[in-house]
């Protein structure tokens, strides 16, 4: 069973997921002319993250043969690497830029000349980077539970009679 700060952190995570999955989803659809490998990476991360964390995390708290410490520890970690990856090459894409300079727009391969598509990415980054550090946050929670409770969870501590 997992802590319920640890329960409250994924389920708020999930939903920052859901929004940058979201936003990340939408900007990918509507690619006109190009390819952006950073966005697809970004729809990647928010989908993986959603995957192993909420879901496995749903059943580590209700089931306790799923709370494997060592297996959450590795998916937080994963998910940090993930989602700070996802939201720094499209914020290092997008250089951050005002979405009312049309100039600006035209010649980034994200916005697309579309000042709808530079909000969406600011906002993706936004909501990414967020929850990047939710997740450096249930990463601490996870290593904790690795060295409290061993890599699968068994307890040390043996009752004395």
């Amino acid at each position: 069973m997992l802590a319920i700060g640890d329960t409250i952190l994924r389920a708020v995570n999930f939903v920052l997921l859901v929004i940058a999955l979201g936003l990340t989803g939408s900007l990918a659809a509507t690619t006109v002319y190009q390819l952006n490998p950073q966005v697809n990476f970004a729809v990647f991360a928010a989908a993986f993250a959603i995957l192993t964390s909420t879901f496995y995390g749903v059943l580590a708290y209700l089931f306790a043969a799923f709370a494997w410490p060592v297996v959450l520890a590795l998916f937080d970690f994963l998910n940090i690497v993930f989602t700070f990856a996802a939201a720094t090459a499209i914020g290092a894409n997008i250089r951050v830029h005002s979405c009312s300079n049309q100039d600006y727009l035209d010649r980034n391969t994200i916005a697309q000349g579309k000042t709808g598509r530079c909000r969406k990415a600011q906002a993706s980054v936004a909501f990414l980077y967020i929850s990047f550090f939710v997740f450096l946050a249930s990463g601490v929670f996870s290593i904790i539970s690795v060295f409290k409770g061993g890599l699968f969870g068994g307890s040390r501590n043996t009752s004395k009679v």
